[in-house]
């Protein structure tokens, strides 16, 4: 990674020497990408917005980010050309933006982009007024015009000829047009959580997937909500067939995910998606948010199962060594790798997937004559990851060719089922596989890397601290809650300020932090993932700093966000779009308001304000109108709502922590899953956890002590470890 993370610096000097544009001022690596392009880019900003009003010029809007595949496309036929470049530079004012950096502005151009079309999707290629009003706007414009679709040079003359006739026409609908963008404040009774919960479980049933895992059709997303949801389903449920059901559903995703392609089986961590229904041929980037989800997903599916299934203990460690790979020294992650790369040291053109397949002849030379005691390595391997001769990738999977020949590995037999094959034992089986992997990761170490984005966006740290948390209470490794600290540590030394946030900070040409040239604001997931994440080390390691800064946190993010009913994506601005949009969706990430409704109730589990349960109640009633009739687009909202409506688990260690009662308390709580489970950690009537009247009297209370409150009823305390063990056992 040393020798990744150097070469890539080398490459960012490089090109600063050869900026032909503004953005070669920037810090974001996908505006960087774009430094060098004949077009005169903007960063989004006031300069840009003041030339367009100047030269009454229409604003030329790309919205994308670094590891997007079809934004290369896109960069390479159109940004590079010269001819194209002319045209744009000559009639439009063109403004490049990460959208991983500007969320608001993504969100609010594609919610218009999505109303037009019909479908949306990156690179997002948007027409607008001076005023930042809408005109028209697509996704990918090819260069040329063909099989029906216009290119890109033709829609800009098109454009650009319908501003010179109707431009006031096209100003007065544009500002029409963003008022309708405007979010509706609606707010209502919501179901009870038993209906939303049946609702959301049905679809998922209707929809899973029996042979192959995963839900729905191809191409098949590793949906991390989804994945949470069926958690909390199943723990919320007694040994009911639908408690069954949905750890099955789950079991089979989970482990058909880590058998397939997707799955990385020699540099570790999982790809962006499946583009086949058999989770064999992914697409090849590497997001952190999907990482940091999937370790919680997998750690809780661990301790649902009560940590029966070894397998999945591996895939969470292999998901850690991942993360320790594109994280700085200082203890952030970087946001993502790109899936295209160059195949050899001596190639111009960049492959998707070049730097992860294999053909069958290069493994050959790699493995030799080695052996798992009779037994071929190389046999074995090439049998335990389906690896074939002229490659294992079908047609349909790679239409353009760039995996001809290829293998991307993949798990089809048991290890059960391999070792049988080889006469090996399944010891024996996975040691040589090991050993295999090892040398296949030297080897591809020695390929061109792909693109590494190493923009650190405080949203995903706050992902990555939970699911390290939720690591270490699957495994009771420790490594996992150290590394959640460190990054925690990270955050509040670059990313955090007096209670208030930034949302990125970039990997400097020295390998240090830097800022961007400008203070780079935080949005509402920001704070909410992070409020999270210092939650949930609050929960296992009992400081008081992270309940502290959580509590600062939340106080900052109803200050700039709070909309009266959910939490806006971005504050308000000066900007001349007004317009904040509060996200409703829990896609490949959860929404900010979903998060912030069980972060609120915490909050009143820990410190009996009953203020936080009520702003988490108008959360759940601005987003009624989709938890009653479309759930399934709020899977994480509707757990924070069982929360509210049925209250939590909460158990309050009351004494020094290092004794042993307190000790085995927390040990307990790391063996089970506990739906809905909050943890107050009192050492005496001063904490900040003792703020409530109840945890009050119980800190002044015999100590060391712990208590059981479940729903909204707390029992008398347990001071002795037998009595202890029967209160977990009762649970």
């Amino acid at each position: 990674m040393l020798n990744r993370l150097t070469h890539a610096t080398k490459e960012v000097i490089r090109m600063a020497s050869t900026y032909k544009n503004r953005l070669g001022q920037e810090k974001s690596p996908y505006l960087l990408q774009h430094a060098n392009n004949p077009i005169d880019w903007y960063p989004w900003g006031e300069e840009a917005f003041q030339k367009a009003k100047e030269t009454n010029k229409p604003i030329f809007l790309s919205v994308g980010y670094s590891t997007c595949h079809w934004c290369h496309v896109m960069e390479k036929e159109s940004f590079e050309n010269e001819n194209t470049a002319k045209i744009l530079n000559e009639n439009f004012v063109a403004i490049k933006v990460d959208r991983e950096e500007r969320p608001d502005v993504d969100k609010l151009y594609m919610a218009f982009v999505v109303a037009a079309s019909g479908h949306g999707g990156w690179p997002m290629s948007v027409f607008l007024t001076p005023d930042l009003h809408p005109i028209t706007g697509g996704t990918y414009f090819p260069p040329d015009d063909n099989r029906g679709m216009l290119g890109f040079p033709t829609i800009l003359n098109m454009i650009h000829t319908e501003w010179q006739k109707e431009g006031e026409n096209l100003r007065t609908r544009g500002a029409q047009i963003i008022k309708l963008l405007q979010p509706e404040m609606k707010s209502g009774d919501v179901n009870r959580s038993e209906d939303v919960f049946e609702s959301i479980y049905s679809h998922k049933k209707s929809t899973f997937d029996s042979r192959l895992g995963g839900f729905g059709r191809a191409p098949k997303f590793p949906k991390a909500p989804d994945f949470d949801f069926l958690i909390a389903f199943a723990s919320s449920q007694s040994n009911s067939k639908e408690k069954q059901e949905s750890i099955m559903m789950l079991q089979k995703t989970l482990e058909s995910m880590a058998d397939g392609g997707i799955h990385d089986h020699i540099g570790n961590g999982f790809h962006r998606y499946s583009v086949d229904s058999e989770w064999h041929i992914p697409h090849f980037e590497k997001m952190i948010y999907d990482q940091s989800q999937l370790l919680a997903s997998y750690s809780e599916f661990h301790r649902l199962t009560e940590k029966k299934h070894e397998n999945i203990k591996l895939v969470i460690n292999d998901i850690f060594e991942y993360m320790q790979k594109i994280s700085h020294k200082d203890g952030g992650f970087y946001a993502a790798e790109d899936a295209d790369s160059l195949p050899t040291h001596e190639s111009t053109e960049k492959v998707e997937g070049a730097f992860c397949a294999w053909e069958r002849d290069e493994i050959k030379q790699l493995l030799g004559e080695k052996k798992i005691e009779s037994a071929s390595l190389f046999d074995v391997f090439v049998d335990y990851f389906d690896v074939e001769e002229n490659g294992n990738v079908a047609k349909s999977s790679d239409p353009h060719g760039e995996l001809k020949n290829k293998n991307v590995l993949r798990k089809l037999l048991t290890d059960e089922e391999c070792a049988t094959n080889h006469g090996i034992t399944v010891e024996q089986l996975k040691n040589g596989i090991d050993e295999a992997r090892e040398i296949l990761w030297i080897a591809r170490t020695k390929r061109p890397s792909p693109h590494l984005d190493s923009k650190m966006v405080t949203a995903w740290q706050g992902l990555a601290i939970t699911g390290l948390v939720k690591a270490y209470q699957a495994t009771n490794e420790p490594k996992y809650v150290e590394r959640a600290e460190k990054c925690a540590a990270f955050v509040e030394k670059y990313l955090e300020e007096n209670g208030e946030l930034r949302r990125s900070v970039y990997l400097g040409d020295n390998g240090e932090v830097e800022q961007g040239n400008q203070r780079m604001k935080a949005f509402s997931d920001d704070y909410a993932f992070l409020i999270q994440g210092l939650l949930d080390l609050y929960t296992v390691a009992g400081k008081n700093e992270y309940l502290e800064r959580s509590i600062k946190l939340q106080k900052t993010c109803d200050e700039k966000f709070w909309s009266g009913n959910g939490y806006f994506i971005s504050e308000k601005s000066d900007e001349v779009v007004s317009v904040r949009m509060i996200e409703d969706q829990d896609g490949a990430e959860p929404t900010a308001t979903s998060i912030a409704s069980n972060n609120l109730l915490r909050f009143y589990d820990i410190l009996e304000n009953e203020e936080y349960r009520e702003r988490a109640n108008q959360c759940f009633r601005g987003a009624s109108e989709r938890l009653n009739k479309i759930p399934i687009a709020l899977p994480k909202m509707a757990v924070a709502l069982q929360r509210w409506q049925l209250g939590s688990t909460t158990f309050v260690l009351v004494g020094d922590p290092v004794s042993e009662l307190l000790t085995e308390a927390r040990n307990q709580l790391n063996q089970k899953l506990i739906n809905n489970l909050s943890v107050v950690h009192i050492r005496s009537e001063n904490d900040v956890s003792a703020s409530g009247s109840s945890h009050n009297a119980m800190a002044q209370g015999p100590q060391p002590a712990v208590y059981l409150c479940k729903g909204f009823v707390c029992g008398l305390p347990v001071r002795k470890i037998d009595k202890l063990e029967q209160l977990f056992e009762d649970l």
